[in-house]
């Protein structure tokens, strides 16, 4: 494991370490009890779960000078929140990669299209996330992710910077996406869209890698030519390496997703080694164009 401080997105460690130790101060002070998660988010004795990431956001739109009285603000609005809605209204709706191993049981089978990431349902409710363990809050399974998933792909676009990730390799480029929002990875699930709309590309017919480390990225590489080997190797490092060492942490795996949508784990890396799926890669690899000598 990383010895690094932990990060929120958009601060640095000393600042996220006062925001901690802000929200600590301050449950204490109302008499709750807690644990921390990932060394930036406080779970409730009740089980509820209180994250930092939208209240880090909101910060940075203020002078230093007010963060005290944000954070009270806002900690305090939470906890007074003690009632679930009868019902969500369709547009709050969004789905939400999550381990496997860290769900409770679902009443409902969720959608899945990276293996061991199922998408959960959520909902954006103002100063919260809810998710979804049944169905009573929305109805119908199916159109309430086909809202969700129409929703996923109205929110702002991310972050987008392009990375060699080896100099001697020409192809290795690697699209990073990153959001402010909790929905960052999640964005997988409307990569068509999202290559359009961010990329100005259309899904390559060779299909493209994605890496998800933690739940605020996105990863993809556009396969060229048999670079993608090593590539796919370099990229699964970097993911293990985001995946350790940050909070929420997703998958350090790198998979491989068809033009139909349909995803299989090409690399699973670990602190030894990594191990390759071979039958994704001879896939992957018949599928590439061909170069110019077979072209020729």
């Amino acid at each position: 494991m990383s010895t690094q401080p932990p990060t929120i997105q958009g601060l640095d460690a000393q600042d996220t370490r006062w925001l901690v130790d802000e929200v600590a101060a301050l449950l204490r002070e109302l008499d709750r009890s807690w644990t921390l998660v990932d060394g930036v988010a406080f779970e409730l004795s009740c089980g509820r779960v209180l994250g930092l990431d939208n209240l880090a956001r909101r910060l940075q739109l203020f002078p230093r000078a007010r963060w005290r009285e944000l954070v009270r603000d806002q900690i305090t609005t939470l906890l007074s929140i003690t009632d679930l809605p009868e019902s969500v209204a369709p547009e709050t709706l969004r789905p939400k990669l999550e381990q496997a191993g860290t769900l409770g049981d679902l009443d409902y089978e969720p959608l899945e299209l990276l293996p061991g990431l199922p998408a959960v349902l959520s909902a954006q409710l103002p100063g919260m996330t809810i998710q979804m363990g049944n169905l009573d809050l929305v109805g119908d399974r199916d159109e309430a992710y086909a809202a969700a998933l129409d929703n996923l792909s109205r929110l702002p676009q991310p972050r987008h910077a392009r990375r060699r990730l080896d100099p001697r390799l020409q192809e290795s480029w690697v699209e990073f996406l990153d959001a402010d929002d909790s929905f960052g990875a999640s964005r997988v699930l409307v990569l068509p869209d999202l290559l359009r709309r961010t990329l100005r590309q259309d899904f390559p017919a060779s299909g493209v890698l994605v890496a998800v480390p933690t739940k605020f990225d996105l990863w993809i590489h556009l396969p060229v030519d048999e670079s993608v080997i090593e590539t796919s190797l370099l990229l699964a490092y970097d993911a293990l390496t985001t995946c350790t060492s940050n909070p929420f942490p997703l998958s350090p795996c790198v998979y491989a997703v068809s033009p139909d949508m349909r995803a299989e784990v090409l690399v699973q890396p670990d602190r030894t080694g990594a191990s390759i799926n071979e039958e994704a890669l001879g896939r992957l690899l018949e599928a590439l164009p061909p170069g110019p000598a077979s072209a020729a």
